[in-house]
């Protein structure tokens, strides 16, 4: 079967617009990187609720409400941690996690009024397949929701599983800080 010039050239522009648009969604994000065993609420606030990011959403509002569109990007809050991580092919909260946790639920209980979702990203290290490690991955960001939803009552908590593809230590791609939780706040 003979393909059509115009075929391919729509594919190619087709993945160039999709890869400029993952590209844009990723440099939208704000990443603070938090590695204290038992942070302050002041240091997750600061990394989930940075006050220009804030500042920013209710001007937005302000915008809106008055009738305007605000056409502004705000860039999404993530806080990245390597205080929540897991032992090879495990899911499971060590006590260390389930202390750093505490705070990070404390302050989204603080803050429920200026985030309408949270998502929780699961990653893994390098070793093993790429479909186990999303697995993996995924069951140890639904571990975090649970402990969170358990302790805190928090709604609107979507986990997603990254497997292997943003190590923290790519030059160590098996580094136990691979195997981590990164929480993100959309806009």
């Amino acid at each position: 079967m003979k393909s059509s010039p115009s075929i391919l050239v729509a594919i190619v522009a087709g993945l160039l617009f999709a890869s400029q648009a993952f590209a844009e969604e990723e440099s939208m994000r704000r990443v603070t990187v938090l590695d204290v065993a038992a942070p302050s609420a002041a240091e997750v606030d600061e990394a989930l609720f940075p006050p220009d990011i804030a500042q920013h959403k209710s001007e937005c509002a302000q915008m809106e409400k008055a009738g305007f569109r605000c056409q502004s990007a705000v860039p999404k809050s993530s806080l990245d941690t390597v205080q929540v991580t897991f032992a090879v092919n495990s899911a499971e909260l060590s006590a260390d996690a389930k202390v750093f946790l505490k705070s990070v639920g404390e302050s989204l209980q603080r803050h429920q009024e200026d985030f309408k979702s949270l998502v929780i990203e699961g990653h893994a290290d390098a070793s093993g397949n790429e479909t186990a490690n999303k697995a993996l991955s995924k069951k140890r960001a639904d571990s975090v929701k649970n402990y969170l939803v358990g302790n805190f009552k928090l709604p609107s908590i979507e986990t997603v599983g990254r497997g292997s593809e943003k190590l923290r230590d790519p030059a160590n791609p098996r580094s136990e800080i691979n195997r981590r939780i990164e929480f993100i706040i959309p806009n």
